[in-house]
């Protein structure tokens, strides 16, 4: 069963060790700029930002990060999204997707939007089963898709 549970005190160092890295380095160990404790770090100086911890009944197995501004509160831009290596390929992602868009739909998202690298053909695909469509936009070499969530 997957639950959120915001980034906080008990699992931050967890989370930061989260990786979709096949050597299995944590990402703070392997160098990797936009590793989870970077975007953590974000959030503590932008209230915009949410960052959150992904559990499968008690395991810890992912990160996300929305961020959602007060003046256009019906739009989430999703910033990050990942499973750690050793939970990848089991249908996790789909459901902790699943979850996280209804999520926000209760918080009353209608919109959601979200930048991927074009390489990146797994996500894109994941995204792309979820009904997001390529908006034709590029932003810091990043491709921009969008979901509408429907009432």
């Amino acid at each position: 069963m997957i639950r959120i549970k915001a980034v906080d005190a008990q699992n931050i160092l967890d989370v930061c060790e989260l990786t979709t890295n096949q050597s299995s380095i944590g990402a703070t160990m392997g160098g990797h700029f936009c590793c989870n404790a970077i975007s953590i770090a974000e959030a503590k100086y932008n209230p915009e930002l949410h960052p959150n911890a992904i559990y499968n009944n008690n395991a810890l197995i992912g990160f996300f990060m929305y961020r959602r501004a007060e003046k256009q509160a019906d739009t989430a831009i999703l910033c990050r999204f990942m499973i750690d290596r050793q939970f990848q390929q089991k249908g996790l992602e789909e459901k902790a997707l699943e979850y996280i868009l209804r999520g926000l739909k209760i918080q009353g998202v209608k919109k959601v939007i979200l930048m991927i690298d074009d390489a990146n053909k797994i996500a894109i695909q994941l995204f792309l089963s979820f009904g997001f469509h390529f908006t034709g936009k590029i932003d810091q070499a990043k491709d921009c898709y969008e979901l509408e969530l429907s009432g």
